[in-house]
């Protein structure tokens, strides 16, 4: 039975981090919309390219600091409300080079969110919960989605896109407010390592810890399917506009991927623990391979949610297996930094995903793109089953 305390520091770290979503989620339809023939579509693609740079490297930099300072909390609170003040400044610079630089600095500080409170979230927690655990964050994320769906349409109906970057501001202010009442932790504090931190930004430090259950095989994977899907997230509204869905229903539409989740991720959660990671994330990775090919023939707003709802199953089952099998491998001390290697291949997808996308549909059509990213989805399902299971289920 959980005690108060715990209580506490799970609801405010789920309201933190529906709050903390809404503003990526928020930001990712608004630019499409913003920008649509304003800029080329290969251009909107680069929105997100340079936002996942900084994610790339610092969110394992971000993950030792906050290890190493044996404050979680304080890490959490300062690069949220970093990313807030420079959301705001979207409605002040709005042209597409301000913005295209401001989108670079937001994610310095946004880089630090998800391997500092999935690291907080399952401190002290033994294995045999990790997927109960991390499914409440997943969840939390699922909810953020669908907030930012559901208020994203409202104001694009009634009020100018420029909007929604304040909407997005808010939602992080709130978020670091919610930060500022967690629990703090107690944790052994380290001394910071110039050294430790350079080795972190690629990742080096925690790559050794792959060999075991062949988990490199599954982060492979993983990569690939951040790709798909990065790639398709960076045009899809603006795919979706181009076959005559309203601006204000595109939220709308996107919100069935998250009720899909929330209904999904817990109970996903609880299997994970009780059957095994691999047993959900392998077919997690097979449907996400579908999802370009449902999304090729969308023509209809009924159509679309369909879609988006099939995106919500996938992850669910991805979500809800590979991050406690990452979990599962990372070593006393170096819980954040593991973790960020999920953060690391989210990155990477979502780096080369949207310049493939863009090139693709530059050069040749959506229904090529389309294709494509089916082709990377099915080689990514291929590493999946790779790998081999971890032993943190089972109780």
């Amino acid at each position: 039975m959980a005690n108060s305390s715990e209580i506490k520091k799970v609801a405010l770290v789920f309201i933190a981090t529906t709050l903390q979503i809404s503003n990526p989620a928020t930001i990712l339809l608004a630019l499409q919309v913003f920008f649509l023939k304003k800029v080329s579509d290969f251009a909107i693609a680069l929105l997100l390219t340079i936002y996942w740079i900084p994610m790339l490297f610092l969110s394992p930099v971000w993950g030792y600091i906050a290890d190493s300072l044996g404050n979680r909390k304080i890490v959490a609170v300062f690069t949220q409300f970093m990313v807030s003040i420079l959301t705001f400044l979207f409605v002040i610079f709005p042209e597409y080079t301000q913005i295209f630089i401001l989108r670079f600095l937001t994610a310095i500080f946004s880089a630090a969110y998800t391997p500092v409170i999935q690291a907080y979230l399952t401190e002290d927690t033994p294995p045999t919960i990790f997927g109960r655990r991390l499914a409440i964050y997943n969840t939390a994320v699922a909810a953020g989605f669908l907030l930012s769906g559901v208020l994203a349409s409202i104001l694009l109906y009634y009020l100018p896109t420029s909007y929604l970057f304040i909407f997005a501001g808010i939602s992080s202010l709130c978020a670091t407010l919610f930060l500022l009442f967690i629990p703090a932790e107690k944790i052994e504090k380290q001394k910071i390592s110039l050294k430790r931190i350079l080795v972190s930004i690629f990742s080096i430090s925690v790559v050794f810890e792959l060999k075991k259950f062949r988990a490199y095989y599954a982060i492979i994977g993983l990569g690939l399917r951040h790709t798909l899907i990065m790639g398709l997230f960076s045009l899809v509204y603006v795919y979706m506009q181009k076959m005559g869905i309203p601006k204000h229903l595109l939220g709308i539409a996107s919100i069935f991927n998250n009720i899909t989740q929330i209904i999904l991720i817990t109970v996903c959660g609880i299997l994970a623990d009780k059957i095994g990671r691999k047993t959900l994330f392998v077919p997690g990775f097979f449907f996400s391979a579908i999802i370009p090919v449902i999304f090729m023939f969308s023509r209809t707003f009924l159509d679309f949610a369909i879609a988006f709802a099939f995106i919500g199953f996938s992850y669910s089952l991805l979500i809800s297996g590979i991050n406690p099998y990452i979990r599962d491998i990372a070593p006393k001390g170096k819980e954040s930094e593991v973790l960020s290697l999920v953060n690391t291949t989210r990155a990477i997808g979502s780096i080369f995903g949207p310049i493939i996308a863009g090139a693709i549909v530059t050069c040749f059509s959506y229904e090529m793109m389309f294709v494509i990213f089916f082709i990377i989805g099915i080689i990514a399902t291929i590493f999946s089953l790779l790998c081999k299971e971890t032993k943190g289920h089972g109780s």
